[in-house]
């Protein structure tokens, strides 16, 4: 009986728990189909991003994750090229869920300049507008860019964008070569640019950057004739130079005999007092003694690459006068040199009456150092000198003393110095004057001491 009596109760616990066990596994399912999720995580501008949610990696955007409970996450976005991100969201337990989580990139900028402006700027080949470009902003990497402006050669650079790093980069354009065709009548003359010979005669063709060109053509028996050019970028031009019977010597202008002012009664006193003088014929160097030739006669002589064609300087009276000599010319004297300068009127200045900063290479101008010989066509003098005015003070054959008819004394006056003629880049107007007179000793060198050579003219 009492046995009996345990089993029945036994076999009721039994059927209870199984009971209990089948309800709360039914209350188990129905929790869990209300609160599990399916949400999908993707990223902009771009997809890929490394997706770190709940502690455990769950791949790259986009990226699908089931099962998951409903609540607050943090979800943690790493991507090349773009700041780490974290965006909290909130999953409910209302299906499938999607979030699209922005991400900031990393960025610097570019700036790039150019000379001429207004060159278009090719990044990766795609054009990003016309220069100047500032600021354009980048991602972080790797890259290239590439200016282009018409009739100039293009130029480019590869570079690293860094994190808020501003890349700046500046670019001269170098304009295409012109094409300048030179022809003469008679033919076969000889030829040169800015003072400088050229090996071809005429008719002869020459590849050149742009920019101002002096033509200058001769051939025996004719007078040597010239004309300014300006040459554009990616451009032929053509000269034709007629030349005139003649017998001046090449590089060398005829000064005719007669009468001319020189000296001035209101400015300084050494240049009292104003006369006349009637000088005979000679020739005169067109232009300051170049370095080029300068270097022909004298091999030491040195100066800087570039500069065959700029007046040769740092030299003393006594260099100056064994240069002349040597090619069968001499020193101008100071009457000589004076109406070269200023003409039979006596001018103030080799143009005119009124100085001018853009007609002379003074103190004025803010060059603060030598141009090409030849570089002022526009300020010739009336027979045609340049540079008399500024750029090298050139040397006379004179001592330094009085005028005929000056009554000073001073005690620089004599056979000390010699006198000095034009002004040069470090010196002001005043003394860049036809009139004006410097003076130094014969063996004294400057900077800006040159010269240029006379010869008498034949009868």
């Amino acid at each position: 009986m009492k046995t009996g009596y345990v089993f029945s109760v036994v076999c009721c616990w039994i059927l209870f728990l199984t009971s209990m066990g089948g309800i709360l596994t039914g209350c188990g399912r129905k929790v869990e189909e209300q609160q599990l999720a399916t949400v999908i995580v993707d990223t902009s501008p771009e997809q890929g991003a490394s997706v770190l949610l709940a502690g455990f990696e769950r791949g790259e955007t986009p990226v699908t994750i089931v099962d998951l409970p409903p609540g607050t996450y943090d979800v943690i976005l790493r991507l090349e090229r773009y700041r780490r991100t974290i965006k909290p969201i909130t999953v409910t337990g209302e299906g499938e869920q999607e979030f699209l989580i922005q991400m900031k990139p990393i960025t610097g900028t570019l700036s790039v300049q150019t000379t001429p402006p207004g060159a278009t700027v090719y990044l990766d080949g795609e054009d990003i507008g016309n220069t100047p470009v500032v600021k354009h902003v980048l991602q972080i990497g790797d890259y290239s860019y590439e200016v282009k402006s018409p009739d100039h050669y293009p130029e480019g650079k590869a570079f690293t964008v860094e994190d808020n790093f501003n890349m700046k980069f500046a670019h001269k354009l170098r304009p295409m070569e012109a094409e300048l065709s030179v022809f003469s009548r008679p033919s076969s003359a000889s030829v040169w640019l800015n003072n400088i010979l050229q090996e071809e005669k005429t008719p002869a063709k020459f590849i050149l950057r742009p920019g101002q060109y002096l033509v200058s053509v001769h051939t025996a028996g004719h007078l040597q004739a010239d004309e300014l050019v300006q040459l554009e970028a990616n451009t032929p031009e053509k000269v034709q130079i007629n030349l005139t019977p003649g017998a001046v010597p090449q590089g060398m202008l005829l000064i005719p005999a007669g009468k001319f002012i020189m000296g001035t009664d209101n400015r300084a006193p050494d240049e009292r007092p104003v006369r006349t003088i009637n000088l005979k014929s000679f020739y005169i160097d067109r232009f300051e003694v170049t370095n080029q030739a300068f270097k022909a006669v004298f091999s030491s002589h040195k100066y800087s690459s570039g500069q065959d064609n700029y007046p040769a300087l740092d030299i003393s009276w006594t260099e100056a006068g064994r240069y002349c000599n040597a090619v069968g010319k001499r020193l101008p004297s100071e009457a000589e040199w004076e109406k070269a300068a200023r003409g039979a009127k006596g001018q103030q200045y080799p143009w005119g009456p009124v100085f001018e900063t853009s007609m002379a290479n003074t103190v004025e101008s803010g060059i603060g150092k030598a141009t090409r010989a030849g570089n002022y066509y526009a300020s010739a003098s009336p027979y045609n000198c340049m540079d008399m005015a500024g750029n090298a003070y050139e040397w006379t054959t004179d001592w330094y003393q009085a005028y005929p008819g000056n009554t000073d004394v001073t005690k620089d006056y004599g056979q000390v110095f010699r006198v000095l003629r034009g002004g040069s880049f470090i010196s002001e107007k005043f003394e860049a004057r036809c009139a004006a007179r410097h003076f130094d000793r014969m063996d004294s060198k400057r900077r800006d001491y040159g010269c240029r050579c006379v010869m008498t003219a034949r009868k």
